[in-house]
């Protein structure tokens, strides 16, 4: 509920500026399901998911799939066997009028081609218009000199 009343009130102050709100909670507060809950009941249908821990995709998979709430809504993230669909083909059959989250490293969609551009690979996350972008383990990279160019996602 404060994340919602932050968002709306932000908007009113600083259309142009995207709002950012902590959540500090401990393990297995349930923030996952929480983000999910906050981004249904504000209308959210584009989520970004970025972590720094890539191994609690399965968390965020089971909390989405697992859920009735979430019944249609669509995951998205790298493929889990061998010659499974890259994320970009994933989003680019995905079903638009449906709820779909992405899920991904910090790493590999901020991450950069040889000539410091952005990888071919990851263009469709820089250029979709994301509702909502959750940092997820935050703490466990947040100090690195990536995070700092976070303003391009």
């Amino acid at each position: 509920q404060r994340t919602m009343e932050y968002f709306a009130y932000a908007a009113k102050e600083d259309p142009d500026r995207a709002p950012k709100f902590l959540w500090n909670a401990k393990m297995r507060f349930g923030k996952t399901f929480a983000s999910y809950q906050l981004a249904k009941k504000m209308g959210f249908s584009r989520i970004l998911v970025l972590t720094f821990k890539p191994a609690v995709e399965s968390a965020w998979r089971e909390d989405l799939v697992s859920h009735i709430d979430f019944e249609g809504w669509q995951f998205i993230s790298r493929p889990t066997t061998p010659g499974g669909l890259s994320t970009d083909a994933q989003y680019q059959r995905a079903d638009k009028n449906r709820p779909i989250v992405c899920f991904g490293s910090f790493q590999d969609f901020l991450g950069t081609n040889d000539v410091g551009g952005i990888k071919t690979r990851n263009e469709w996350v820089h250029t979709t218009n994301w509702d909502l972008v959750i940092f997820d383990e935050y703490h466990f990279g947040a100090w690195r000199e990536n995070a700092n160019h976070t303003e391009r996602v």
